[in-house]
């Protein structure tokens, strides 16, 4: 019998954080996982870095053919698995050991078509090495489909997947300009939420890092920008056109300030 989770490591260039990622799923309270490290074609020497990990029979790494984005490597993780749940773990981030046993109790208790399941998220500025000012986001229920798209925090996590439903709303989206490396993680929600459940557990599950490796210059936020405001009007047509967005920016980002309602036009007397 195949375990409940398959933790997915998506990584690109990131040996000096990845064996924390790996350590982090190794030290979990619940053994029911199997652990799969995607390489999208590194160029530094994070092979080496997980090559002690590989003799295990729950670790399997897999490296793509060429630099493809985040959207095409966890569409090919997809294809690899065999367990009903995927977590998404980052290569730079970590799991605090409970996360899997916590993110098991809160699905044996669910409805069983509820699609992703996430928690709070400590967030660590990391400098020479050095983690420091942890500081922690708690984030929400999101009562409908509107309440997540207008969500401007920090991206919630960790994001544990119920892998039927990833398959039945196909995957991750790689038909826009950019090839689904930008706005993954928000845009795999949106394709989930206005058919699916999700389930936010209140407690502190996922650990971030805030590092120079991530700064997005100008010409990324430009492209960022662009790639939401395409998200959001979709959105909003498809479902129906009821609201128009008021926009906003917060740190340099495009924001849904607020919805509004369209109004009916008048019947003619």
């Amino acid at each position: 019998m195949s375990p409940t989770f398959t933790v997915v490591i998506p990584t690109y260039n990131r040996a000096k954080f990845i064996r924390k990622a790996i350590s982090s799923v190794m030290k979990q309270t619940s053994k029911d996982w199997n652990l799969l490290i995607m390489d999208d074609a590194s160029t530094d020497n994070t092979r080496k870095k997980v090559e002690k990990y590989l003799h295990l029979p729950n670790v399997m790494y897999y490296r793509m053919e060429k630099n493809s984005g985040i959207s095409k490597v966890m569409n090919q993780a997809l294809a690899l698995i065999n367990t009903p749940y995927l977590l998404q773990l980052d290569s730079d981030d970590w799991l605090p050991k409970r996360t899997l046993a916590v993110m098991k109790k809160y699905i044996h208790k669910s409805r069983a078509k509820t699609a992703l399941y996430y928690g709070n998220v400590k967030i660590w500025r990391v400098k020479r090495g050095k983690y420091y000012n942890p500081f922690l986001v708690r984030h929400k229920h999101f009562r409908n489909k509107y309440q997540f798209l207008k969500y401007n925090r920090w991206m919630v996590a960790p994001r544990c997947y119920r892998v039927s439903a990833l398959h039945e709303v196909g995957g991750w989206d790689t038909s826009d300009k950019y090839q689904g490396r930008i706005m993954e993680d928000r845009r795999i929600i949106l394709r989930l939420i206005e058919k699916y459940p999700v389930r936010f557990i209140n407690r502190k599950l996922y650990n971030r890092t805030k590092h120079k490796g991530q700064l997005t210059d100008g010409k990324m936020k430009r492209r960022r920008n662009h790639l939401r405001k395409k998200t959001f009007s979709y959105y909003l047509k498809r479902w129906g056109n009821k609201y128009r967005a008021v926009y906003g920016y917060r740190e340099g980002y495009l924001v849904i300030r607020k919805l509004k309602k369209r109004r009916g036009r008048r019947r003619r007397r």
